[in-house]
């Protein structure tokens, strides 16, 4: 197979921690929240899925495509539902949502009478703690529901 027809593939071999630390220290901090963002919402669908299959004897192979459509805010509102997240992990996730939105949605905003300055650092920060410890903490959540 010729060069220029191999497939190319994109995937971060790194801990999730890991890699926002270090887009975070080298100042890609929309990269950072991104790949907490997007790893976050996949440990709430697996959470969905895991507690489908072995709290509900749910078969997995059917619950698994449709809880991996579930957006990050719904996934955790399913989850704080069904008791698999308390009020402040729940309050968590939804500011840590807010805020990565925030930075997304308002990166070219340029409002009309003013200059946006763009995000607070030190909200950012904050936002970007809870998103690590939010990696943590449901990672954690994961393996205990495996380990039932």
């Amino acid at each position: 197979m010729s060069q220029a027809l191999q497939e190319e593939f994109i995937r971060i071999n790194k801990w999730v921690t890991e890699h926002a630390q270090m887009s975070y220290d080298n100042g890609y901090f929309i990269e950072a929240l991104q790949v907490m963002h997007g790893w976050i919402e996949n440990k709430l669908q697996e959470l969905i899925i895991l507690t489908g299959s072995i709290d509900h004897n749910s078969e997995m192979s059917k619950i698994w495509d449709i809880a991996n459509q579930i957006n990050l805010h719904s996934s955790a509102k399913i989850l704080y539902i069904l008791s698999q997240l308390s009020e402040n992990e729940y309050q968590m996730i939804v500011k840590f949502n807010g805020a990565r939105n925030e930075v997304i949605h308002k990166i070219y905003l340029e409002p009309y009478d003013k200059i946006y300055q763009g995000i607070p650092k030190e909200r950012y920060d904050e936002v970007f703690n809870i998103g690590m410890k939010l990696c943590e903490l449901l990672q954690a959540k994961t393996e205990r529901k495996i380990e039932k």
